[in-house]
């Protein structure tokens, strides 16, 4: 779950909302500046279901020890090894290209994006969950791989497309959790322009107003996107136990957030 305060309440988008939010950015992606990695079908697909695992755990989200709703941030390591595992598990269904992209997700989340995010920790240095997530990973990454096909062609391919899903599940998160509700200025690193653009560029992402945000350079087809999000509205009070909390989320207010994208 994204847990933001908004006006004295607590915004709750799932993250099965948020994937789809992604997935509407997904489809305006690309121009003449940024071209999309082909076969893109497989990049879209990965990027709709790129938090698959999510959606059994938001049936029965967990509370903080003081009450608080648990958002994405606040889990324990090993559920969100648990939930890395289970979004691949469903995108194999989707192919092998896709499955190849949404488990070098999972495991980017907890090896500093890949580098995106700062150097990557030596793995000897990770907890053991994470240890056995990577191993089992590569694994997989290899079998998928093996009806892919190998060379640089599909090396250039995943990495592009890896970073373009960053991308945009950053982007996501700007809009739907802290940086356009706290006004901030946050940075996209490292976007590929074509397959093989290893430095990328370094796209800034700035509020407009309360419901968009502008991109400089822009990466996205047209001049604006619309990228609405389903989100519940909830108490901002302690929950005493997980049941309450599914509860008020199932009874909740719903609300479209009419979230968009401009170039600056």
């Amino acid at each position: 779950m994204i847990v933001t305060p908004v006006d004295g309440a607590i915004r709750v988008v799932m993250q099965v909302d948020h994937q789809q939010q992604c997935g509407l950015l997904a489809d305006a992606w690309g121009n003449a500046d940024f071209a999309r990695p082909e076969p893109w079908d497989a990049v879209a697909t990965a990027i709709a279901w790129h938090d698959e695992g999510w959606r059994g755990w938001e049936q029965a989200p967990g509370v903080q020890p003081g009450g608080q709703p648990a958002g994405f941030t606040e889990l324990a390591l090993d559920e969100h090894v648990a939930i890395h595992r289970a979004s691949a598990d469903a995108a194999a269904a989707q192919g092998d290209r896709v499955a190849l992209l949404v488990g070098m997700h999972g495991v980017g989340l907890v090896m500093r994006r890949m580098g995106l995010d700062g150097p990557m920790p030596p793995l000897a240095e990770r907890p053991p969950p994470v240890r056995q997530l990577m191993c089992d990973w590569a694994r997989a990454a290899r079998v998928h791989r093996g009806v892919i096909g190998e060379g640089r062609a599909v090396a250039e391919w995943s990495w592009s497309a890896y970073r373009i899903l960053q991308a945009i599940d950053l982007l996501s998160l700007y809009l739907t959790w802290r940086g356009l509700a706290s006004g901030e200025r946050w940075t996209l690193p490292r976007v590929p322009r074509v397959p093989g653009d290893e430095a990328g560029a370094a796209i800034t992402v700035t509020p407009v107003d309360r419901v968009t945000c502008a991109l400089d350079p822009w990466p996205f087809a047209g001049d604006r996107v619309e990228a609405p999000v389903a989100s519940r509205i909830i108490d901002d009070r302690a929950y005493p136990d997980p049941a309450a909390l599914a509860d008020a989320l199932a009874t909740a207010s719903r609300r479209v957030v009419p979230l968009a994208v401009v170039p600056a």
